[in-house]
């Protein structure tokens, strides 16, 4: 008795309660839900209350590391499964991606906004911070595309998964790009890249990994086989127009570029391979548009064969495409910035997509484009194959066109041979009428 009495002494003593029936409850779940994350996750993990959440502690057996992290989860038995489920989630993503504790719940942290809902204004933001390193003219066509993905995930009602916004980017934004050409490729793999991003780096849910590529292609449209209607050139009032608006703001770069595509029919990678000889003849290597040639250096093409390339000049501008050549081999006017940083570089592909660039910046080339939708800077090119056989009174042959476009005749008669439209088809006809009345008087 004495000795019992004195524990109980010693108890008081020191402060020590007897544990009520609610204290060994809130022992019991505790104690549990201790135990369960050993059985499942091995040793190392450690929960407790702390504030209005719960702190999640791991120890690395390798090296003895600790990291903690506050789980916004409340320190409750009835909040025990949670617990448990939410430390499964982070362990899983740990392994996946081997990454630590913190990185693993910032992830989480970051990517819901304060309602809960994914935050797609974060993963926005991520993605460019994992693209900075590239041009910046890639940048700035990312910034577009990224701008307008995050415009169609915020507005209401919002598209429900991947598929319906890629749908629903192709038709608000890509009408005007001809099906099948680079502009709506390219625009819907930045989607695709973009989505996938959310995906794996920020936890979106699976709904929007991006569509498999067959699908993609379909908004697309076909790549091959489609005839050169489908990308219109650029009519000579058209081009006379662009021109004169460039002089006038004082962008001779750029007229400089326009001119030289547009007056020559280059292929506007063609720009990096240009050489003026001692006669004042300008020389283009060959620059196919198949992947494959798009990947040579300018370099490598110099080993390839070489072509005669020739203005056809506008009406009332006789002697501007030999004027363009001497600037251009004077050096007195610069091809812009990023065409020029392309060409030194030999980057046949870079060059066409600076131009692109260049002219989807341009108010007055984006009008033109807004009265004859499916226009791009090939129709540059277009443009002198269309002055070639319908604007001259004793109309190029296909020998010869085909010969200054770089490409075999049958190539030139596929894409070209049969190019019209209502307005070519009534300047024929009237031309054909006018002439008829004065030789029946004559007969």
């Amino acid at each position: 008795m004495a000795r019992c009495a004195n524990s109980a002494l010693i108890s008081a003593l020191r402060g020590d309660i007897l544990p009520t029936q609610e204290g060994l409850a809130q022992m019991s779940w505790e104690t549990e839900l201790r135990k369960a994350l050993r059985r499942d996750h091995g040793k190392g993990w450690s929960v407790q209350g702390q504030s209005k959440g719960t702190k999640l502690t791991y120890r690395d057996p390798s090296d003895g590391s600790r990291s903690s992290v506050m789980l916004t989860i409340a320190w409750l038995p009835a909040n025990e499964l949670e617990i448990r489920n939410e430390v499964q989630h982070l362990r899983k993503r740990m392994l996946e991606r081997n990454i630590s504790l913190r990185a693993a719940h910032g992830i989480d942290g970051a990517a819901l906004s304060s309602r809960g809902q994914f935050n797609w204004k974060h993963a926005h933001d991520q993605f460019l911070l994992s693209v900075a390193g590239l041009k910046e003219t890639t940048i700035y066509d990312l910034r577009i595309r990224l701008g307008r993905v995050l415009g169609l995930l915020l507005q209401r009602p919002a598209p429900k998964d991947a598929a319906e916004l890629m749908r629903a980017y192709s038709e608000q934004f890509l009408a005007d790009l001809s099906p099948g050409s680079e502009g709506r490729k390219a625009n819907l793999q930045t989607v695709s890249r973009f989505l996938k991003f959310a995906v794996d780096d920020c936890d979106a849910p699976k709904k929007w990994q991006p569509i498999a590529t067959k699908k993609r292609q379909a908004l697309v449209g076909p790549a091959d086989g489609r005839d050169a209607k489908l990308t219109p050139p650029v009519k000579p009032e058209q081009l006379e127009s662009l021109l004169d608006a460039l002089e006038a703001d004082g962008r001779h770069d750029l007229r400089l570029a326009v001119g030289l595509v547009g007056l020559f029919g280059l292929r506007p990678a063609e720009l990096a391979t240009l050489e003026l000889q001692d006669n004042g003849d300008l020389k283009a290597h060959q620059v196919k548009r198949n992947a494959g040639d798009m990947k040579k250096s300018a370099k490598q093409q110099a080993k390839e064969k070489q072509r005669l390339v020739l203005p056809l000049d506008l009406p009332g501008r006789e002697g501007l495409g030999a004027q363009l050549a001497a600037q251009w081999g004077s050096g007195l006017i610069k091809l812009p910035p990023q065409i020029a940083s392309a060409v030194a570089a030999g980057d046949l592909k870079g060059t066409g997509d600076a131009l692109r660039q260049y002219l989807n910046r341009y108010r007055p080339w984006r009008d033109l484009v807004a009265t004859t939708p499916g226009l791009t800077p090939y129709s540059l090119r277009h443009g002198w194959a269309w002055r070639a056989h319908k604007l001259y009174d004793r109309p190029l042959s296909i020998r010869d066109a085909s010969a200054l476009m770089g490409h075999d005749a049958a190539t030139h008669s596929k894409y070209y041979g049969s190019w019209t439209d209502e307005d070519d088809l009534r300047a024929t006809v009237a031309n054909l009428t006018a002439t008829k009345p004065a030789a029946v008087a004559q007969s």
